[in-house]
Formats: structure tokens, C-alpha cells, sequence
């Protein structure tokens, strides 16, 4: 049972690791420069994101965003009982370098509807965008061909910067940088060497602290907050033995009512480990998974909040 579920789990992660190196990210986005009404702010957001996605791309870059303005071309309130609303709008769609701070492409839909209200109306208008019409394709395509070009030419600077931020003990922030290469350059295994020293680094380095807390509330009795310092430990430390270890011991004194829900995250983490140490004897498949780890770390970092403060300061300016 356990090789199976082990077999699946490596067939799931190399899935995502292909998908993940054929794909350039770009991140959708709706300005609130535009003061949409939510519904019709998640329509549009939800149409950016399916252009992405139908076409090849990944979704979470904080160097190049795909987004948008609406400007309403007609707007009529019709009679009829009940009366409805029909608009016109054309919805132009920008691809943004941020750092550059340039336009890389742009294409434009004129569209209409008909509904009960004007949210409804623009909704249903925007819906009427097809990410797969060949036109689209041609938009998309044009984009990842320029993003691919950026990236093998800056691919050595955002190494030089991943090692900066590294060596300031930046581990996410440099992650963050090492992600958005895509796997079409030059300097790609370069960068995934590098992805997985510096998740290495970090973990090992959180390991540490929670070792030395785990200890601190083991002196004074504190269990249940020893063992939770000791769950947080990454099976891929070089330090997840020793905190296996202390698990064992601290387990036993652990209040009877929380036991059950601890032993459940206890046998998650040894599963883990268990599959990583099977990992070991096969060099390749380690580094999949080390990848893999690296990718999701930088994942998490992902601060659209601050993309989206980073680009209202010139961009829509611009646009609205």
C-alpha cells in the first residue's frame, strides 16, 4: 500500500515539474484603478487568468502581469418592461514588463450585451471574450516568445541577485527571483542547482530555530508546544532525523486529548521521510522533488499585493 501511494505521489510530482518548466508565468490582473463592481472585477480577472492558462502560461510572475482597461463605448437603458440595459465596451488587454516598466503587448475586443442591470450587462459582455480564438493564440504566443527573450538575457543578473539575497539570508525573496526563470534558457540548470542550495539553506536554518525552541519548551514542560515546534521541521532538513527523534520522546507527555490529532500529523511526516529516503538511492528523482519543494516555497512568497501597489504607480496612469 505504502509504494503505491509512493509510486502515485512521484508520478504527481513529475507531472507538475514538466508543466512547471514549460511554462512562461505571467500574472493576471485587474487594476482597482477601474472601480469595477466586484462581479464584474472577478469576470475579468477570471477572463485574463483562462487567456493564460488555455494558452501555456503559468499564473504567478512578479515580473510580467497581463491586465487590462474597459472603456464603455455605449450605454443605453431600453424600455422594455422590465427595462433592461445593453453596453458596448472595448476591453483593451496589456502584457507588462514591471521592472522595464514597458508595455510588451497589447490587443484589444469590442463587445456587447444585453441584461437586468449594467454589472450584469458588462459581465456578460466580457464573457464574451474566447481565450482560444487564433487571434488570442497569436496575442499569447507573441508574449511568451518575448518573455522567453527577456529571461535569456536577464537570466545571469537574476542569478547574480538570487546569490545577493541568499547571502543576506533572503532565502524566499531569492527563491521567489529563481522561479520565474523559465526552463527554455541557457543558465535553466543552473538555476535549479541554485534553487535547491538555497531551499536547502533555508529549511536547514528554520530546522535550527525550531530545534533550539522545541528544547527551550521541553526544559520548562511545555509539550504540546515542543511538539509543534517539531512538526514544523521540513522532512528535507539535513536536521529532520534529529527532530524525529525528540518526537519520539516528547509524544508519550503529550496531553491525552490532543494526542490523537498529533499522531495523525506524526505519521504524515514520517511518510514523507519515508519517501525521501527512498528518493535518495535514485540522484535524479531527489533533485525532482528538491525542485519541486523549491517551486512551492516560492510560491507561497508570492506578494501580489505588492505587484499590484508596484505597477498603479505608473502604469495606470497611463491606461485610465
Amino acid at each position: 500500500m505504502m509504494r503505491n501511494c509512493f509510486v502515485a505521489v512521484l508520478a504527481f510530482l513529475f507531472s507538475v515539474i514538466d508543466v512547471m518548466g514549460q511554462k512562461i508565468a505571467i500574472t493576471p490582473m485587474v487594476p482597482d484603478e477601474l472601480n469595477l463592481q466586484k462581479s464584474v472585477s472577478n469576470t475579468l480577472k477570471q477572463r485574463l487568468l483562462q487567456m493564460t492558462a488555455a494558452n501555456g502560461m503559468g499564473s504567478s510572475s512578479g515580473e510580467f502581469l497581463l491586465t487590462a482597461n474597459i472603456v464603455p463605448i455605449e450605454k443605453e437603458i431600453i424600455p422594455t418592461a422590465p427595462s433592461m440595459v445593453k453596453v458596448n465596451l472595448e476591453i483593451s488587454v496589456y502584457a507588462v514588463a514591471v521592472t522595464e516598466q514597458v508595455i510588451i503587448g497589447e490587443m484589444s475586443f469590442e463587445v456587447k450585451a444585453v441584461e437586468k442591470n449594467e454589472s450584469l450587462a458588462m459581465s456578460s459582455a466580457i464573457r464574451k471574450i474566447n481565450p482560444r480564438t487564433d487571434e488570442v493564440k497569436a496575442f499569447m504566443s507573441s508574449v511568451r516568445e518575448k518573455i522567453a527573450a527577456y529571461y535569456k538575457e536577464r537570466t545571469p543578473a537574476i542569478i547574480a541577485k538570487a546569490k545577493q539575497l541568499a547571502s543576506r539570508e533572503e532565502y524566499d525573496l531569492a527563491l521567489e527571483t529563481l522561479s520565474s526563470v523559465p526552463e527554455s534558457v541557457d543558465q535553466y540548470p543552473e538555476v535549479c542547482s541554485m534553487m535547491t542550495a538555497v531551499y536547502q539553506q533555508m529549511i536547514d536554518k528554520d530546522a535550527l530555530r525550531a530545534l533550539q525552541e522545541a528544547n527551550s519548551k521541553i526544559a520548562v514542560k511545555k509539550y504540546n508546544e515542543a511538539m509543534d515546534c517539531l512538526l514544523y521541521v521540513d522532512p528535507f532538513s539535513k536536521h529532520a532525523s534529529e527532530a524525529r527523534k525528540l518526537i519520539n520522546q516528547v509524544r508519550q507527555f503529550v496531553q491525552t486529548s490532543d494526542r490523537m490529532a498529533y499522531e495523525s500529523k506524526i505519521k504524515e511526516k514520517e511518510e514523507q521521510m519515508e519517501m525521501i529516503q527512498r528518493a535518495h538511492d535514485d540522484e535524479m528523482l531527489l533533485k525532482k522533488m528538491q525542485i519541486q519543494a523549491s517551486y512551492k516555497a516560492a510560491e507561497s512568497n508570492f506578494d501580489f499585493g505588492a505587484l499590484k501597489d508596484k505597477v498603479s504607480d505608473w502604469l495606470f496612469g497611463k491606461l485610465i
